[in-house]
């Protein structure tokens, strides 16, 4: 392959070694899964606010409120995370749930759940024992039904708890996913954070993160809380400078062999071809980039330059090619698309039910595959394969009719 007359160089190795990586840096997205996240996180003006949040809190035991609102992969887990570690530091309590269900009833169990220590063998046994002799706490009670649920008297019993800590803090993550909850259960829940923001422990932080969509519709149902907020923080996309320190941070935590651009197997211009394809969006140009590198490894393309990154990004040329390209987490959704439905549309629920994991998973995952182009939405919340690949299964359908 050339480019404009200069030749890309090829080495014999079919690692990373021929740029000088001991491993693709890019394929750790979430940053659960990664150790030190401080060392290549790259800090906006978002963190810079955080940051004085936890100042003023842990300085002057202030109480304070706030909302992190961004599409999925802006980073909302990071920044809670790093509060949660602020206030362990300083021996603090840091209820920290991320949101998996659309059931108050089990968000709020969880909520308490993160303030138990360890349970012993023995302790087991007399809870158990207790609830067969029908000794049921308060709170308990509040919690076997939607009926029982008293958001005030739930929202007094969290600020009784937390008021034992010097500083404590309630992050609440994902809260998205409990966007299919009926409208009054949403509302005895705002009403109970409500309550609890109103009659905050001193030093405490209290925060959530939700994608706009969602955020937009819990503000029209319950305008009250939202009021009690003292910040709401949307975070903005990468810009290209901070795209190309990102990408600077991670190459360098697996360079094996020195080198004087901290960009390289990268070309500026490939990076900001990448940047652009990624809207920004810092999940989606890590996806992007562990692709390229990964595919350019294979042909051992060297530098990565805009032209290799438009060669290797281009549109499949087989169905094979198609699904081979898909993250592979996701993978399994797609072939039941393209399979069981011919291709779509379809909704998540008919998915997640072939699929057999959960609705709110399957959304995620299929609204992500979405931004990374390999579906296409529709306006009735449909998810559909692009025109090229009906294409190549109008193909195969007229092959296996010649037959």
């Amino acid at each position: 392959m050339e480019n404009e007359g200069i030749p890309l160089k090829v080495y014999p190795s079919t690692s990373y070694e021929v740029y000088g990586l001991s491993k693709n840096p890019f394929g750790e997205l979430a940053s659960e899964g990664i150790e030190d996240i401080e060392s290549i996180h790259v800090y906006q003006e978002v963190d810079m606010k955080i940051s004085m949040i936890l100042s003023e809190v842990i300085g002057n035991r202030s109480s304070i409120a706030f909302s992190l609102v961004g599409p999925l992969g802006m980073g909302k887990t990071q920044r809670l995370k790093s509060i949660t570690k602020a206030i362990g530091e300083r021996r603090g309590k840091a209820i920290y749930v991320k949101v998996d269900t659309n059931d108050i009833l089990k968000i709020t169990r969880d909520m308490f759940n993160s303030l138990k220590p360890p349970k012993s063998k023995t302790a087991i046994f007399f809870e158990n024992l207790s609830k067969k002799l029908g000794f049921i706490d308060q709170l308990e009670k509040m919690l076997t039904s939607v009926e029982e649920y008293k958001s005030r008297d739930i929202a007094e019993l969290l600020t009784k708890e937390l008021s034992k800590y010097s500083y404590c803090a309630i992050l609440l993550d994902e809260l998205e996913n409990m966007q299919t909850a009926k409208e009054h259960e949403k509302i005895q829940f705002f009403e109970m954070l409500r309550h609890f923001i109103s009659h905050m422990p001193q030093g405490c932080v209290f925060a959530f993160a939700c994608v706009p969509e969602a955020y937009e519709e819990y503000t029209k149902i319950f305008p009250a809380f939202f009021m009690r907020l003292h910040y709401e923080f949307r975070l903005r996309p990468m810009s290209l400078e901070e795209t190309f320190e990102l990408i600077k941070k991670r190459l360098n935590r697996v360079r094996i062999r020195d080198t004087t651009d901290p960009l390289y197997p990268f070309t500026e211009e490939a990076i900001k071809l990448i940047h652009d394809l990624g809207k920004g969006n810092p999940r989606q140009i890590l996806r992007l980039l562990h692709y390229v590198l990964s595919e350019a490894s294979k042909h051992k393309f060297d530098p990565i330059d805009d032209y290799v990154v438009t060669t290797i990004l281009e549109e499949p040329k087989s169905l094979d090619e198609y699904l081979t390209r898909i993250p592979k987490d996701y993978r399994d959704l797609v072939e039941i698309i393209v399979f069981e439905f011919n291709g779509g549309p379809i909704s998540y629920i008919q998915v997640a039910k072939e699929a057999k994991k959960p609705g709110v998973q399957v959304y995620e995952h299929l609204e992500e595959l979405i931004r990374l182009g390999f579906l296409i939405g529709d306006p009735k919340g449909n998810y559909k394969v692009p025109d090229y690949v009906r294409k190549f299964l109008e193909e195969e359908r007229k092959e296996e009719g010649e037959e």
